[in-house]
């Protein structure tokens, strides 16, 4: 494990990645350690480096109602929390509310951002970090003490990462309740630069793809192979694909052995989807202008390179319900229709309610993908009925749980146990974003091993 650097904006943002630990973290913000509810934590966590969005605030563990936690502002702070609430009085003394929703929204969010940054002078407040307002950064011992059955997990690194969490006490109180309780989750299909995305030209001349970033380069920003296919559709001839991958990642397996390991500690059970019929959605509505017989060819040779690729993750799958004979587990594909039928049945009425419509944005062909990995969290409630659930998953899906869990409000309670993707040996990119002299694979005999 590499030492994380002190915080500084050269070493944190490296070729658009950002990368943080919970020391540099609490050093931006200007927060001593012993301040925090990490003042014991281990030097390991502390500064164990992860790749994350910027979207990390202090807050604090002080037990205070709004009208306490007002009488801590000061100076402009106080200033302006006293207009906001006057600009809010207003409207609502002119009975105009609605037509002035969006601002009463804004000043309200506004005031929450003030609130809490006065809460951190309350006096014997323990402070501590959030993810995009709602994922506290843990350790080990604090996940256990809001789950005390994570105490007889096993997997690499346990007491070393820091864990991002929503929800685990509701979760860790339906177990106690005696309720059936889910573990999901699960890998990406596979990583970045293991599998390009070929264009055949008229002239001659090849485009060449990262399918996972859906970026020609790592010095392309956004994705462009949407908006290449349709400038181009008339001089585009073939479209085909290569693979690089011929094993799992160490990442992909622990994210599969993650699922059993805390289903058999929590008596749950546990399901596994693999997402390759969700990049198939994405590329049947990005290949459209295209000629059918290119789309066809396409589609076909995806699912070559794709077919190897599941049978990886189902050989997998297979041994550790050999390893875990105690836990029932299902695994869904693109090549189990049966399964996906039920899935996209059931999901249905949640995926088409007016409120879920608003929370669905993105780009036009990925639409029906990100539909996909919104609801993905909620398998164990459509194929079993399970309510309650916890998503054991890369920090990247932090957005999609939180999405899940407001779509499916009122019908499954959905608590989060979050970790970031390991930095490879390149020392600044992670095992799933480096290229592929710098990933780490485990070979099939190694299984069980970790």
């Amino acid at each position: 494990m590499n030492d994380i650097k002190e915080h500084n904006e050269e070493y944190f943002y490296l070729h658009g990645k950002d990368v943080y630990s919970a020391q540099s973290l609490l050093a931006s913000f200007g927060v001593r350690q012993e301040d925090t509810i990490y003042k014991d934590s281990s030097n390991d966590f502390v500064r164990w480096p992860f790749s994350a969005a910027d979207f990390f605030e202090v807050a604090s563990d002080a037990p205070l109602d709004a009208k306490e936690v007002e009488e801590l502002l000061q100076g402009e702070d106080k200033k302006r929390v006293q207009e906001i609430n006057d600009e809010i009085k207003a409207y609502k003394d002119s009975r105009d509310t609605v037509a002035n929703q969006d601002r009463i929204k804004e000043l309200r969010s506004m005031k929450k951002d003030l609130l809490a940054k006065a809460a951190l002078r309350a006096p014997g407040s323990k402070k501590f970090l959030l993810y995009k307002t709602f994922m506290q950064i843990n350790d080990s011992k604090m996940v256990e003490e809001k789950l005390p059955q994570f105490k007889d997990v096993s997997w690499p690194f346990r007491d070393q990462m820091p864990y991002f969490v929503a929800g685990l006490e509701d979760f860790a109180a339906a177990i106690e309740r005696g309720e059936p309780t889910a573990i999901t989750g699960g890998p990406c299909f596979f990583g970045e630069h293991e599998v390009d995305m070929i264009w055949s030209m008229k002239n001659g001349e090849k485009k060449v793809y990262d399918f996972t970033t859906r970026r020609r380069s790592a010095k392309d920003r956004v994705s462009q192979e949407a908006e290449f296919t349709k400038q181009n559709a008339e001089d585009v001839v073939d479209v085909s694909f290569e693979s690089h991958k011929t094993l799992l990642t160490t990442e992909e397996y622990d994210s599969v052995l993650y699922l059993f390991e805390l289903a058999k500690a929590t008596g749950s059970c546990l399901t596994l989807p693999i997402v390759d019929s969700s990049y198939e959605k994405y590329l049947d509505a990005m290949l459209e202008p295209l000629p059918e017989t290119i789309r066809k060819n396409a589609h076909e040779r995806f699912r070559a390179v794709a077919n190897p690729i599941i049978k990886m993750y189902k050989e997998l799958f297979e041994a550790l319900k050999e390893k875990y004979p105690e836990v029932k587990c299902a695994i869904m594909s693109g090549e189990d229709k049966e399964l996906l039928d039920l899935y996209w049945q059931k999901r249905a009425p949640y995926v088409e309610k007016p409120a879920t419509r608003r929370i669905i944005s993105g780009i036009q062909e990925k639409i029906e993908s990100v539909k996909d990995y919104i609801t993905l969290p909620a398998l164990p409630f459509y194929f079993w009925g399970v309510k309650n659930i916890l998503e054991v998953d890369y920090l990247g899906e932090t957005d999609s749980f939180w999405k899940c869990r407001k779509m499916h409000k009122g019908a499954m309670n959905l608590s989060a146990l979050l970790y970031p993707i390991k930095m490879s040996a390149d020392g600044w990119r992670t095992i799933f974003s480096t290229e592929l002299q710098y990933k780490e694979y485990v070979k099939r005999e190694d299984y069980g091993k970790r």
